[in-house]
């Protein structure tokens, strides 16, 4: 999904466990529209480790101007003030949000993407789930961090210590630092004023069905203070609430079905014309995107749906069977981090390996891909849905549900691939494919052309061949 405005700002204080970088194949195959660097870092400087300055209290009265003390102003409301420009805090009592620059949609309709699906109602509603994000962000800091420590600068391990928090909660705390950072919150005064159901309103009002994508914010919201007093699992706890991932999880969530419009419009544009596709998918849920692909790809001879949790790949199994009877369908479960053919898979014996929004959780990212290259017959074609990072330190609001999870943060991050968990820029996967022995390697659509005209991060394609023998 086109996901609202990012900036820098990302976990403050967190450094990355570098992981292993693996040799690099030769370049070739003609990888398109991807330069090998990242791009220049931009945007407001994200909150670092910078030391907590206590203040005495006789500092504070020295400071005090003589005569009758100054009453300390309120907070201001998100609404209030001048508009800003994006990176900056967004107008929420207006509901004010960019929109879309309108340079950006040739390059979408080039590749079959608009005006359906990215045309200027779905930009904004994605960016206004966004700021909704930053609204959530800021009643979280409200809840969970001291303002003291907030007002001199405090890092993710002095809020942790202060609050008496579970260390497992230190990436959550980090990126709500980050989010309030990538806003241009200045945290010395009063955190201003939220009004999440004005957002809310404002976004349902012009895109009902991103219902789910609210339910799934507040909820994740709500389990934020507990897990970190450690009362709860935040893996156990937000991902066993079946009802949430069913609705979310589902096409008819115009926030999420975004994801699998994208992949299966790069993959219908490279099926073979000769033969039925072969197709495995990893990381299939509940099947929303197993539907799409099944309903755009011209012919599928099988199609393997794989799953690690249960409760989800049955439900998948129960509905994909009674919808498509004539298709041969099979269903597993899949570790990416394991090897693939000891679980099932067969080599060298598939046109397609998809996946969407799965790979980014790869333990070790080329391993997996590597994985998914040996399961490609000569020619055929891995095409992943992510959304893509426009910088390595962008804060991206949808992350929001995912910090509480350690299943989310348990990767080998890499300097060039990956810094941190979560999602990838678009050098970091193009190298990260050319790594796994990719060629033709290009992001559908071009977010590197996008990329300074629609502006945050983007749902995209991630497309890789397997050379011709």
């Amino acid at each position: 999904m086109a996901m609202g405005p990012t900036a820098r700002g990302r976990g403050a204080g967190r450094r990355p466990v570098l992981g292993s970088a693996a040799g690099r194949p030769q370049r070739g195959g003609g990888d398109r529209g991807v330069p090998r660097r990242h791009p220049p870092r931009r945007g407001v400087r994200g909150r670092g480790t910078l030391p907590c300055c206590p203040r005495s209290a006789h500092s504070r009265l020295l400071a005090l101007p003589r005569g009758r003390p100054q009453r300390r102003r309120p907070a201001p409301a998100l609404g209030s003030g001048r508009r800003r420009a994006w990176g900056e805090i967004m107008n929420a009592l207006d509901i004010d949000v960019t929109p879309p620059d309108s340079r950006c949609y040739p390059p979408l309709a080039a590749v079959g993407l608009s005006p359906d699906p990215f045309d200027p109602i779905q930009d904004r509603a994605c960016k206004l789930v966004d700021l909704y994000t930053l609204h959530v962000a800021i009643d979280l800091l409200r809840e969970l961090a001291d303002p003291a420590l907030l007002a001199c600068g405090a890092s993710a391990d002095d809020l942790l210590t202060k609050g008496g928090y579970v260390a497992a909660f230190r990436p959550a705390m980090g990126w709500l630092l980050g989010r309030a950072a990538a806003a241009g919150l200045d945290l010395s005064g009063p955190l201003p004023r939220t009004d999440r159901a004005a957002v809310r309103a404002a976004c349902l009002a012009i895109a009902p069905s991103f219902v789910p994508a609210f339910t799934l914010m507040d909820e994740a919201a709500a389990l934020y203070p507990r897990v970190a007093r450690g009362e709860v699992n935040g893996d156990r706890a937000l991902l066993m609430k079946a009802s949430l991932w069913v609705a979310y999880f589902d096409n008819r969530n115009g926030y999420y079905a975004l994801n699998n419009r994208v992949v299966t419009a790069a993959a219908a544009a490279r099926a073979p014309a000769a033969r039925p596709a072969r197709v495995l998918e990893v990381g299939a849920g509940l099947g929303s995107a197993t539907e799409a692909l099944l309903k755009g790809l011209p012919a599928v001879e099988r199609y393997h749906v794989t799953e690690p949790i249960p409760f989800f790949r049955r439900r998948a199994e129960r509905t994909l069977r009674a919808a498509y009877p004539g298709v041969a369908l099979e269903f597993g479960g899949l570790d990416v981090n394991g090897p693939w053919a000891a679980q099932g898979v067969r080599p060298a014996d598939h046109t397609f390996v998809v996946g969407v929004n799965v790979f980014h959780l790869a333990r070790d990212l080329v391993a997996t891909l590597r994985e998914a290259f040996e399961a490609l017959e000569p020619g055929g074609w891995l095409v992943v849905g992510e959304a893509i990072r426009p910088h390595p330190e962008a804060c991206v609001g949808a992350e929001l549900p995912f910090q509480i999870l350690q299943s989310y943060h348990a990767v080998e991050t890499d300097p060039e691939l990956r810094p941190t968990p979560g999602f990838l820029t678009a050098e970091g996967w193009t190298e990260a494919l050319r790594r796994a022995g990719f060629t033709e390697i290009e992001l559908v659509p071009d977010v590197v052309r996008l990329r300074d005209l629609w502006k945050g991060a983007m749902t995209a394609a991630v497309c890789g061949r397997r050379a011709q023998v």
